[in-house]
């Protein structure tokens, strides 16, 4: 992770890190705290970040933030390019071997506009094709279909569902695990 870190981020700190089509993808900032703040408070985000309903403190955020910073998290803080306005947080995590794990948050803002859609893509092409990593996994709740739809629409595919893992509205929800191969390697 550190031989990826340094060549994504090198010296840099505010500055874009990378870019697609709309968005500029930084590092994560104690200056986007607020931003966070919104995003991850939201009911209708909130529910799809963690098993647990929690609201988040600032004193939380900045914590997280200075936490992120300190391991050299591959984590990225999306704007978008026409408002300077914060999109969501993109991660790379649990490195093992040739293979990365995909995490991403969108603002309500923002969805349903293709930007996770956008930011996913940039991230399977700077693994894929800039790092040779060989697979791409990540793990979505159940009830969260828009972002299944988004996953299967890039090509991940079902590994595994872990049933029942928590109950919402009275309707019990599974963790679905996907994985993205790639198939320049993976022949």
């Amino acid at each position: 992770m550190d031989e990826l870190y340094i060549r994504l981020f090198g010296n840099k700190s505010k500055d874009i890190i990378f870019e697609s089509s709309k968005i500029n993808y930084v590092r994560v900032s104690r200056e986007l705290i607020n931003d966070y703040l919104k995003m991850v408070n939201n009911p209708k985000i909130n529910k799809f970040i963690s098993k647990k309903n929690k609201t988040y403190t600032y004193s939380d955020e900045l914590n997280w933030v200075n936490k992120k910073l300190e391991e050299k998290a591959l984590i990225f803080s999306m704007i978008d390019k026409n408002t300077n306005k914060f999109v969501g947080n993109i991660e790379l995590m649990n490195a093992k071997g040739d293979s990365l794990e995909i995490g991403i948050s969108i603002t309500e803002e923002f969805q349903n506009k293709h930007y996770g859609t956008e930011a996913l893509s940039s991230i399977i092409d700077i693994c894929f094709n800039k790092f040779n990593l060989k697979e791409l996994n990540l793990s979505v709740f159940s009830d969260n279909e828009r972002a299944i739809h988004c996953y299967k629409k890039l090509g991940f595919k079902e590994v595994k569902i872990d049933k029942n893992i928590i109950t919402r509205d009275g309707k019990s929800i599974n963790d679905i695990y996907m994985n993205l191969k790639n198939e320049k390697i993976d022949k």
